[in-house]
């Protein structure tokens, strides 16, 4: 123990004022200034311009991307749309579809029954009517033509061919040689009456649809012969 220092300083100020001496030295010592005066108020400044300038490089950067990129298409407008206006019909009309047409009739395929309805029609037909009496004179004439023809032979056939195989084939030969002119009457009657549009008229051989002419040539004639003057 300093008894000295008690007696010296009674009351002790002396060593407040040692304390409080030694509390400001440190103070001062850990509060002094920078060595450089401006480097704590430019920093902040200098670091502010630098986050702009890299802020400002990245806009250029997104704009010139940005220029580059085309969208494949216009952004979808909900508002562009108006269903009430006539510009912009909710439905599209149709298309038009021409009415089908039907196909034509196979006039030659119809039976005697089918052909009924037309053949009503074809009475009213002034031109058919009088191609069928131009037809119907000129086989009137090669019947009676070709039936004089063999009534001479027959009238003769004893004399000009004495032996009887002899005439036997003349017989024949004559009257193959009238049913091939009447086949060839019968063609040319088929070819004109189906050019005319008469039904079931074809050139055939066969029986089935030349029965069916005869029936359908039938009719036409009796409307013929209605014609006529009595």
């Amino acid at each position: 123990m300093d008894l000295n220092q008690q007696r010296d300083d009674p009351h002790g100020v002396q060593r407040l004022l040692d304390i409080l001496r030694r509390q400001q030295d440190a103070s001062s010592s850990s509060a002094a200034p920078p060595s450089n005066p401006f480097a704590s108020a430019s920093q902040p400044e200098a670091d502010a311009h630098a986050s702009s300038d890299a802020a400002a490089q990245r806009r250029r950067a997104y704009a010139s991307s940005s220029s580059a990129y085309t969208p494949a298409e216009a952004p979808f407008d909900p508002y562009a749309f108006n269903p009430f206006s006539a510009a912009n019909p909710v439905l599209d009309a149709p298309p038009t579809v021409p009415p089908k047409k039907d196909a034509p009739r196979d006039l030659a395929s119809l039976s005697f029954a089918e052909s009924l309805p037309i053949l009503s029609g074809l009475a009213a037909d002034a031109g058919l009517m009088r191609r069928l009496r131009v037809l119907r004179t000129q086989q009137r004439e090669l019947e009676r033509r070709l039936a004089k023809e063999y009534q001479q032979f027959a009238a003769t056939k004893e004399r000009q061919y004495p032996h009887v195989k002899q005439r036997k084939e003349e017989d024949h030969r004559r009257r193959a040689d009238a049913l091939a002119q009447w086949d060839k009457c019968l063609q040319a009657q088929q070819h004109e009456l189906a050019r005319v549009g008469v039904p079931t008229f074809v050139p055939t051989t066969d029986r089935r649809k030349v029965e069916t002419q005869r029936k359908v040539l039938a009719v036409l004639v009796d409307m013929l012969d209605d014609q006529e003057p009595s």
